[in-house]
């Protein structure tokens, strides 16, 4: 996902997504506390639960979301997972 950040080009991004997921990620990179990302409401922000106890999610795009670890006002594994 960093790779993708800095150039903007992921081979597993579809192209119709990128756009969104750019802001996003520069939305992520710019949180020092995680209620930073209640706003805007369609971020969904919600906490993960089972085999992702810890991370969190926010949506870019319908079934799309970014996923992450949050810790001491840094975003860790970002990844772009597709829910359903």
């Amino acid at each position: 996902m960093e790779e993708f950040w800095h150039n903007g080009q992921h081979k597993r991004i579809p192209q119709d997504l990128a756009k969104r997921t750019l802001r996003k990620l520069d939305l992520l990179n710019a949180v020092k506390e995680i209620k930073d990302l209640k706003s805007p409401p369609s971020n969904h922000l919600h906490q993960l639960h089972g085999d992702r106890e810890g991370q969190w999610a926010i949506s870019v795009n319908g079934p799309w979301r970014l996923c992450f670890r949050f810790d001491n006002g840094d975003v860790y594994d970002v990844e772009l997972i597709q829910y359903h």
